[in-house]
């Protein structure tokens, strides 16, 4: 019976546990049948014991075999090669102690008690049921059995943190059991990121389960899958593991040395580094402490940053690319908006005068532009600019920079915004939360959006998140200029606001006829003045508050944030601040600047440094822009379409009464188009886009106010406390939305009644 009872819990099948009971669960097969009580309860604990051995072995023998996860498949061989060798160690010692006729487990008359030999294995049943408990966990094994390996099994990063979890008891054995496995997990885990941050490639075994991935190999893109992500490595760091991985693909992709290093390659150059990269990492010993793998992390990345890639990636480059994005992407070159609206207003014009409706119920589509017409219009606001250039080679140069780089793209609405869930939760690698509100479909009728591409190495920079801020905020700024232009450009008009043509000569005053007319043009003149003063009056309070509005976002909001940073960037003696944030020094031209930096000896901050202050930026200007409040997003969108609808209204009546003229005066009638009917409707529908606008109007000041209580002097969320000492950058801090409203007071008159007009 001591044999059959080793055996069994060595792992072989035995009829003494496994005989069949009755409903009592009482063991009916002779001999066992001749067992008291007793004994029975004894030897179901050995039986219990003995089918978690052969559970556990068989189970962690699948898993080191099939599961998707290498981190997994470590711990369920460390699981097999410590844990269950060492009980089947302890089973040796017992029957060595046995056979030697050791007094410690054979007593008298060379008996071995049953009560004595099942305490030898009673510390066993906690450990192993949960090295049971576990091995589950890791895989269920009914879909195993199923034949749908790894329906539900857990990821590399789950079972770290449940072991992180686990090693938090009061059980002594469980507690060194889950640090053993811990280590074994998080030690497979540092294999995976040494080869991406050694060598940038992501795990040869297990790619699935690493928090790093492919999107597109050909264009070296790659995202973060923060649920593979242990708890022990922040999001930050996770970023600057990406931002190596990256930095070494784009080196290895590289055909030709760079300019900047004629004598060696990147790729010498990285060869040269491994070393002390290894060194770095082998630091990082398991249990690993979040501190030192962040530490590791952030020397691997100051290293390749400053041997590699401040020369696959120089400063020049660098501010190059912002001007482009400043001066087209934010507005800071004036005329290209200009261009930019006037052709796209030239664009809709001819097409809505050429349209022609061959099939009944064709509706608008005969309207929309197609993606070649956008990029017609595009094109020939580049050449307008390069007409207007002048003698500046560098101004040549960003234009043509741009023009290669910077197109417009057509793409469907969505819900989609940067920041969304995923980031959210670190708000030091957050964007902007942009509210769900286009404003792209003004300039052309359809979602257009100004975009540019990344090429390599711009990608280190710049990700496709931060180019959709930029588009947005594009959008936002182009429709606000749109409007302005829209409205002023009726003042252009001189038909529109006075009398034209002229009243006639002196020969008609001298006749009773020319009198009469002269009478009655002077009549229709005055009346029509009259009618129009409450419309003129509501276009100039309009006017007035697109002025206002545009010098304050794009002068003292964008203009000064952008100074600002790039002054950071190129790291001149001027960043300074005042106590109040502004800046303390004025900024030289960028073209100053590019030539500072042929002569500057400073050390650059490396990219993604770079790219963290550069969200922080856009963070900062769309937060100063209002874009991330919905309710005032919601607002100006309403008054950016009922501008258009009263500027369209005014265009047509003043259509109408030219031709009610023709018919008056010289007798030129339309038997088609009824004037006098359709001058009153249009008149009518006029005045309401005016009300409409005025409540637009009351509603942005009221959004205002409200914006300027709520914020109380507050900017945009960040976790990262920056310091001028350490060379961090921080957002400069316009002034708040109380500077914009004391230009837009409008002397009372949110306290008039709704129904009274701006007058």
């Amino acid at each position: 019976m001591l044999h059959e009872i080793l055996l069994s819990l060595s792992g072989h099948p035995s009829a003494l546990f496994d005989a069949p009971r009755d409903a009592s669960h009482h063991v009916t097969s002779f001999p066992l049948a001749l067992l008291s009580p007793q004994e029975t309860e004894l030897l179901s604990s050995i039986g219990h014991l003995s089918r978690l051995h052969r559970r556990i072995r068989d189970h962690v023998a699948t898993i080191a075999a099939a599961h998707p996860s290498t981190i997994c498949r470590a711990v369920a061989t460390a699981i097999s090669s410590r844990h269950l060798a060492a009980f089947q160690k302890k089973i040796l010692e017992v029957e060595q102690n046995i056979l030697e006729q050791d007094a410690s487990t054979v007593g008298a008359y060379n008996i071995v008690p049953l009560a004595g030999l099942v305490g030898e294995f009673s510390e066993w049943t906690r450990l192993m049921e949960w090295l049971w408990n576990i091995s589950q966990s890791m895989m269920d094994p009914g879909p195993v059995a199923k034949g749908s390996k790894g329906a539900s099994a857990l990821s590399g990063a789950e079972i770290i943190d449940k072991f992180r979890t686990e090693a938090q008891t009061g059980y002594p054995d469980i507690e060194q059991a889950a640090l053993h496995l811990g280590a074994v997990a998080e030690t497979s885990w540092l294999r995976q990121l040494s080869s991406w941050l050694l060598y940038g490639r992501l795990p040869a075994f297990g790619a699935s389960d690493f928090f790093i991935s492919a999107n597109d190999e050909e264009d070296l893109s790659f995202a973060v899958n923060h649920r593979l992500l242990p708890k022990f490595v922040t999001r930050q760091t996770a970023s600057s593991i990406l931002f190596i991985g990256k930095s070494l693909n784009q080196i290895r992709s590289l055909s030709s040395p760079s300019k900047s290093m004629r004598q060696a390659s990147p790729r010498t150059f990285e060869l040269e580094l491994l070393p002390k990269h290894v060194e770095r990492l082998s630091e990082v010993v398991a249990p690993i402490a979040s501190a030192k793998v962040s530490a590791a992390v952030a020397q691997i990345r100051l290293s390749l940053s400053r041997n590699l890639l401040q020369h696959l990636l120089p400063l020049e480059k660098i501010v190059e690319i912002l001007t482009v994005l400043h001066q087209f992407f934010l507005l800071g070159r004036g005329e290209f908006a200009l261009a930019l609206i006037t052709e796209a207003d030239k664009k809709l014009q001819s097409r809505h005068r050429n349209t022609v409706q061959t099939k009944p119920g064709q509706g608008i589509q005969g309207i929309l532009l197609k993606e070649t017409e956008i990029n017609n219009t595009l094109a020939r606001a580049w050449t307008i600019l390069a007409s207007l250039g002048g003698e500046e080679d560098h101004g040549d140069e960003t234009l043509e920079f741009a023009t290669d780089m910077v197109h417009l793209s057509v793409r469907a609405p969505s819900g989609h915004r940067p920041g969304t869930p995923g980031r959210a939760r670190e708000s030091n690698l957050m964007l902007p939360m942009i509210a769900d509100v286009t404003f792209g479909d003004l300039l052309l009728s359809i979602p257009t959006f100004l975009t540019m591409d990344l090429q390599s190495p711009l990608d280190l920079f710049m990700t496709k998140a931060d180019l959709e801020v930029y588009s947005s905020v594009n959008a936002y700024l182009l429709a606000l200029r749109r409007a302005h232009l829209h409205l002023a450009q009726l003042w252009r008009h001189s038909s529109i606001r006075r009398e034209h043509p002229a009243p006639p000569g002196y020969q008609y005053s001298n006749s009773e006829h020319g009198r009469a007319v002269l009478h009655r043009r002077r009549q229709r003149s005055n009346a029509r003045t009259r009618d129009m003063r409450p419309i003129w009056a509501t276009c100039s309070a309009a006017i007035f508050l697109l002025a206002e509005s545009e010098a304050y976002f794009q002068g003292e909001v964008v203009q000064e944030s952008f100074k600002h940073f790039l002054r950071w960037v190129v790291g001149t003696d001027e960043y300074q601040t005042d106590a109040d944030g502004s800046t303390s020094q004025s900024m030289s031209a960028v073209s100053g600047m590019m030539e500072e930096l042929s002569v500057s000896a400073k050390q650059q901050h490396d990219p993604e440094a770079l790219s963290f202050a550069h969200r922080q930026f856009l963070g900062s200007i769309s937060h100063s822009l209002l874009l991330t409040d919905h309710g005032f997003t919601m607002t100006i969108r309403e008054f950016f379409t009922h501008v258009d609808e009263l500027v369209a209204y005014i265009s047509r009546l003043h259509t109408i009464r030219q031709n009610l003229d023709l018919e008056e005066d010289d007798g030129v009638e339309d038997f088609v188009a009824n004037y006098a009917q359709e001058e009153k409707s249009v008149a009518r529908e006029l005045d309401r886009a005016r009300k409409r606008l005025d409540s637009d109007m009351k509603s942005l000041i009221a959004r205002l106010r409200d914006i300027d209580s709520e914020r109380l002097g507050s900017g945009p969320a960040s976790s990262l406390t920056n310091s001028f000492e350490d060379k961090q950058y921080e957002p400069l801090r316009v002034g708040g939305i109380d500077r914009l409203l004391m230009k837009l007071d409008w002397g009372g008159t949110e306290e008039e009644d709704d129904d009274n007009d701006l007058l």
